[in-house]
């Protein structure tokens, strides 16, 4: 990896983007949200550390802004997007053992695993994105929602691990919750009180009826571990 320092944002919360509903073969940046997810972003949109946020950043992929679509109905806040934002790049070809795949990519971080961008990469833009907005708006407190495999290489940058551990990143749920202040993480990922918990390693526990066929006819997925992004 390139990067040698640490992003130093005022405070930073760090909001991991709600449930997808997954259309095999098919870009996951092009994703939406699932039934549980917009239960997930509609009480993300009732925390309290809300309050604090003068500025929101999202990736360019469109499940970010579906995460805070119920947050601001309600609340004006100046929102960026960027592309350095954005989940690891990887390949639409459906992955059925997907976390081998993800361990693979974090195990070799300078090399393409299948045609994914390599892990440095990633964090070597993320990283830059986030010393970009932090120069930018030094007395802000700002929110990124954003996407577990960059936040996962993120917080193992910023805790001076040399590679991410799996489990860390198959337990990171959904709509989970981190605080980094002055390149420290002061709050681990978290999901907040009344949001449904669901880490990339296990099965949703719950399938909504509306999202039960996709417009093509497949069965909807929900949230299997084999798939998760």
């Amino acid at each position: 990896m390139t990067v040698t320092g640490i992003s130093r944002p005022r405070k930073l919360y760090l909001i991991a983007h709600a449930c997808t509903r997954q259309v095999p073969d098919t870009d996951a940046a092009l994703w939406q949200l699932n039934g549980l997810g917009r239960k997930q972003a509609a009480a993300l949109a009732r925390q309290p550390f809300w309050d604090e946020v003068d500025r929101l950043l999202l990736s360019c992929e469109q499940k970010t802004r579906l995460t805070v679509a119920p947050l601001l109905q309600g609340r004006d806040l100046p929102v960026e997007q960027d592309d350095r934002f954005n989940e690891l790049h990887r390949t639409p070809e459906w992955t059925d053992d997907y976390s081998a795949r993800v361990a693979e990519v974090f195990r070799r971080p300078s090399e393409s695993v299948a045609g994914w961008e390599p892990a440095a990469a990633a964090l070597d833009r993320f990283c830059e994105g986030i010393d970009d907005w932090a120069a930018r708006h030094p007395q802000e407190t700002m929110a990124l929602v954003g996407h577990g495999l960059t936040f996962s290489l993120y917080r193992a940058h910023v805790l001076g691990l040399s590679t991410v551990v799996l489990t860390d990143w198959q337990q990171l749920s959904f709509a989970a919750v981190a605080c980094v202040q002055d390149g420290q993480i002061v709050e681990d990922f978290v999901v907040p009180p009344g949001v449904p918990h669901i880490p990339r390693g296990a099965a949703s526990p719950v399938v909504d009826p509306a999202d039960e066929q996709l417009d093509s006819g497949l069965k909807e997925p929900g949230c299997p571990s084999a798939t998760l992004e």
